[in-house]
């Protein structure tokens, strides 16, 4: 029987400009005719029934038919649409539905188009697990923009998407592969994830599952309502995390909904280590992503790296570039790939924003290193206790213009400013310090208020910290009570910090779990993590 693969459907969105590949299952020995734009491929089904056709490149065009014939059979999809395809990768600050965001009310308004698309792939973590549930009613089809779908979209890339409409001045589509509270070796083959210095994740899940009963376990596991995500927003549990809140607002919002925490057992509702769990290594990456490749695209945008600084941050630094790798090899083609810096944090449920700082410092030296990646900051709209932020509109509008510039070529500001160097001078009054930075674009500014509304004091620099070594040479921070900040072109003059001149100072900035930088390039880009040491 002709079938193609779940992706190729009415409605979707193709990538212009490149070699067009379609894929799907036939009769063993069937040739295999596709036809779309006037292009037209012929190929083979295998012993298996497996079939691949590959088209000449197709222009940018609306309402076009693709046409697929088997012998006697034939499929044809309607309304496709050919334009610009972007994988929307990571975890949940990826994932997170457009209903949570800050600005819904205002984008419903707006957001008709039938020229944005998304085609979200259903969250399944294990070979034949689509099948078990009815995950096709909400997931696994193409979408448009509109009000009455808009809430399903990931936020992040939806608002990347708009503003690619607009830049581009093309079709666009997603394809959201993402699952929530996922580390990057759960996309990752085991392979790559030794190859990239994670062979620890691989180690301890070998360790969790060699005595283990697994027809027990999968008794226990298909048995738990947790895991069923054939329909995300219907989890009330799942609403409660997205929207935030504490540990003691989530127990009475519970009790409102009439669950009992003191009757139940908790454990019986955490998922159980095993060849079910969605974050044993390689599970996704076998379940979801190479399910959806080699569908062509333009170019990937992840955010994740939350899980991972709550497990083994120190590995993030190797196994990070090596993720690009993994999927750049999968596609056959070096891709843009732009991610998201995982934004400050204090505390939110279990988790502690402490070791985030060791997976910014790695995202930072995955961007300078790994060729055609790009940074998006998130210094400013960070959320003290909540690990989602719900303002993603500023998140999508910093990738799109990596994106202007690393796909499109066009001459934009993309990167946030970074600190590069710090001295000390002397001026009228006393010591001061300057601070350096590169990416400053037509200058720097200093903002007194955060896009949450918070305000900063319009002469403090936000995240900032000041070190000086003491006799011993361990750095002691300095009193900023009475510093001022002010900024101008591509420097940052701190003023009213009282040090010893014959040491060095340390200038840190955006080096803890929590901050709030109020720093920005012309661009309205908010300065990235980083740090400098002045000459003794």
């Amino acid at each position: 029987m002709l079938q193609t693969a779940l992706i190729f459907q009415n409605h979707m969105m193709l990538q212009r400009e490149k070699p067009l590949k379609i894929w799907g299952t036939a009769d063993p020995g069937a040739q295999v005719e596709v036809s779309v734009q006037g292009r037209k491929a012929v190929c083979t089904a295998d012993e298996s029934g497996a079939w691949h056709a590959q088209l000449e490149p197709l222009n940018a065009s609306l309402q076009e038919q693709v046409v697929i014939r088997a012998g006697e059979e034939e499929l044809t999809l309607t309304d496709v649409e050919v334009g610009d395809v972007w994988l929307a990768g990571g975890q949940s600050n990826m994932e997170f539905h457009m209903r949570y965001d800050a600005d819904m009310q205002e984008s419903l308004k707006t957001c008709e188009d039938d020229s944005l698309r998304f085609f979200d792939y259903p969250e399944v973590s294990y070979p034949g697990q689509l099948e078990e549930h009815d995950y096709l009613k909400n997931y696994g089809f193409w979408r448009k923009a509109a009000p009455d779908q808009l809430e399903r979209f990931s936020a992040p890339a939806y608002y990347f998407a708009r503003r690619i409409r607009k830049t581009a001045g093309v079709p666009v589509g997603i394809i959201g592969c993402n699952w929530g509270g996922s580390p990057a070796c759960a996309w990752m083959s085991r392979e790559h994830i030794a190859a990239g210095g994670g062979q620890v994740f691989l180690n301890e899940y070998e360790e969790a599952v060699k005595n283990l009963d697994l027809d027990a376990y999968w008794a226990a596991f298909k048995t738990n309502p947790m895991n069923d995500r054939s329909d995300q927003l219907a989890d009330p549990i799942g609403d409660l995390m997205l929207f935030g809140c504490t540990m003691e607002e989530f127990a009475a919002k519970l009790a409102e909904m009439g669950v009992d925490l003191s009757a139940m057992d908790p454990a019986a509702f955490l998922p159980q280590v095993g060849p079910g769990y969605e974050r044993r290594p390689s599970a996704l990456y076998e379940s979801m992503l190479t399910q959806i490749a080699p569908y062509v695209l333009k170019g990937f945008l992840y955010y994740q790296g939350e899980t991972d600084g709550d497990t083994h941050p120190e590995c993030y630094r190797t196994l990070f570039p090596e993720l690009i790798r993994n999927w750049r090899e999968l596609w056959g083609e070096e891709l843009p790939f732009l991610f998201v810096q995982i934004a400050p944090l204090e505390q939110w449920m279990q988790c502690n924003g402490t070791p985030y700082a060791i997976i910014r410092a790695a995202q930072q030296h995955t961007a300078d290193t790994v060729p055609g990646t790009g940074m998006a900051s998130t210094s400013d709209v960070g959320m003290q206790w909540d690990i989602h932020p719900k303002k993603k509109q500023p998140v999508g509008e910093r990738l799109a213009l990596l994106a202007e510039k690393l796909a499109y070529g066009k001459d934009v500001v993309c990167d946030a400013p970074i600190l590069r160097s710090i001295e000390k001078t002397q001026i009228e009054n006393g010591a001061q310090l300057i601070l350096h930075f590169d990416d400053t674009a037509d200058g720097l500014s200093l903002c007194g208020v955060t896009p949450y509304g918070d305000e900063i004091r319009g002469d403090q620099l936000g995240g900032l910290v000041l070190k000086q070594q003491d006799a011993e040479g361990n750095w002691q921070e300095l009193d900023l009570s009475a510093a001022a900040a002010q900024a101008a072109g591509e420097e940052v003059r701190i003023s009213g910090v009282s040090y010893d001149d014959g040491k060095p100072v340390r200038a840190e900035l955006a080096q803890t779990g929590w901050y709030q930088v109020n720093l920005y390039n012309s661009a309205g880009l908010p300065a990235r993590p980083s740090a400098a040491v002045t000459e003794a």
